[in-house]
């Protein structure tokens, strides 16, 4: 039997004065639901909150729609990416929309954000002829909100004010998400358990709601307290609300990936994502990274992988740079170590499969990713397997080994350009070599040693 909870008028606040936030460990555990919800899925937030990035004015028209398209190839028909958002606002947005919609792909869905006020649903019902069948809205959870940024006298005027665009909503027949926003600092039993719970009831249980960690202070670990403690909030909510409940992370703390796992696990169906992390300030839960671990955790439902590396372009082109060490998405397939470049040659007859690397790259679409980088700390087994890659591609019979002579002239002459030369005035190391040794160098520095034909 659920347990209705009243409003607490008292004010909750986590002021810190600008410090790093205190997390408070429990004794006791969160609990796992006694049943979980299936299927997990993922929502998209690059059009909306993934744009919002600073590292970029303007997400151009027709990037969106291509993302959405490469979006749609990736979910492959799994139903797993189950939708997206995007904005209604300016003529560029109702164009992206009117496009969107015009394509009729059942996964991703096509939904909006809107402003939580009336207007704004009729707004969408008309520009959208009905098309639109959920809609996000802001219900901002926080005291900091509620009384500091939007300035209500109680929180049951907050209450009242939310429900408004919620009841037009569903008279225009579009399902409301409610966006609980600043969740992570809001007051649980005293403002956000009953106004789900009244939501639920006005709603006849069709309204969903998605647990916002706006500036990222959640953390993953079971024993923390709420409201920062993402296991117990969330289970909190599911246990007292029977609600379905998505995870919207921010990663100022770097654990976005692993708060919205445990989101999952803990009693959300859905977690809200962006492409490479887009987003405010550190940005949202990477998208890739959650394919990733859905797979992991739940099984390969059939997404197309092998997308992702037009989806980087595709952002690069348009938007912003990818962190080249960025999981998944990254070059992260290769190395200058030399003895993860032993590991890596050896592992293709290996017994036991792979031994440095995570998975197989093709998985992800980088089957031609370069594995050796000649560097500082590099050793013979890189330079051997480059020298081989060159020798096959100029049609040179000859191969070589750790034991050639030319491979340990090659590693001093690399070394050597590392070490730069000593100047004894100074006490120090000058005219030092900063960057990689490119295959075409390496080739050439073995074709004179060994008198072969340099192209």
């Amino acid at each position: 039997m659920v347990t209705k909870h009243s409003v607490n008028e008292e004010r909750v606040y986590y002021n810190f004065d600008g410090q790093m936030p205190p997390v408070t460990l429990e004794d006791e555990a969160a609990p796992l639901p006694v049943t979980d919800v299936e299927p997990k899925q993922l929502t998209d937030t690059t059009l909306r909150d993934g744009a919002q990035d600073a590292r970029f004015a303007f997400f151009p028209n027709e990037a969106r729609l291509k993302y959405v398209d490469l979006l749609h190839l990736l979910d492959n028909g799994s139903g797993r990416i189950h939708s997206i958002e995007t904005f209604i606002y300016q003529k560029r947005d109702l164009w992206v929309l009117e496009k969107l919609l015009e394509r009729g792909y059942e996964y991703p869905q096509i939904t909006t954000w809107i402003r939580a006020n009336p207007k704004d649903v009729k707004e969408l019902y008309a520009v959208s002829e009905g098309r639109v069948k959920e809609t996000g809205m802001l219900a901002s959870a926080s005291d900091h909100h509620i009384f500091d940024k939007l300035g209500f006298h109680s929180k049951a005027e907050a209450i009242e004010k939310y429900l408004k665009p919620i009841m037009t909503a569903l008279e225009h027949d579009i399902t409301p998400r409610v966006h609980l926003e600043d969740t992570t600092r809001a007051d649980i039993y005293g403002w956000v358990i009953p106004f789900i719970q009244t939501v639920l009831d006005h709603t006849e249980g069709r309204a969903k709601f998605r647990i916002c960690d706006t500036i990222g202070w959640g953390i993953p670990d079971a024993h923390a307290a709420m409201p920062q403690g993402i296991p117990k909030l969330v289970s909190t909510l599911y246990r007292e609300t029977g609600a379905e409940l998505e995870f919207h992370g921010h990663n100022d703390f770097g654990v976005a990936t692993a708060n919205s796992i445990a989101a999952w696990r803990y009693g959300c169906r859905k977690v809200n994502v962006a492409f490479a992390g887009l987003g405010e300030r550190t940005g949202n839960t990477s998208l890739e990274q959650m394919l990733l671990s859905y797979i992991r955790l739940y099984g390969d439902p059939g997404f197309d992988l092998t997308i992702l590396p037009q989806m980087r372009a595709l952002v690069e082109e348009s938007l912003t740079n990818v962190a080249r060490n960025a999981p998944v998405i990254g070059e992260v397939f290769t190395t200058q170590a030399g003895i993860h470049q032993a590991g890596l040659e050896r592992q293709a007859e290996a017994p036991g499969g792979l031994i440095y690397l995570a998975y197989d790259p093709a998985l992800v679409g980088s089957e031609g990713a370069e594995r050796h980088l000649v560097g500082a700390l590099s050793g013979s087994e890189g330079i051997v397997a480059i020298l081989n890659e060159e020798a096959e591609k100029r049609g040179v019979e000859q191969r070589f080994s750790t034991t050639s002579r030319v491979v340990k002239e090659i590693y001093d002459r690399v070394q050597d350009a590392y070490d730069g030369r000593y100047d004894e005035a100074s006490d120090r190391w000058v005219d030092y070599r900063d960057g990689f040794f490119k295959p075409d160098e390496i080739w050439q520095i073995a074709a004179e040693s060994l008198g072969l034909d340099k192209e």
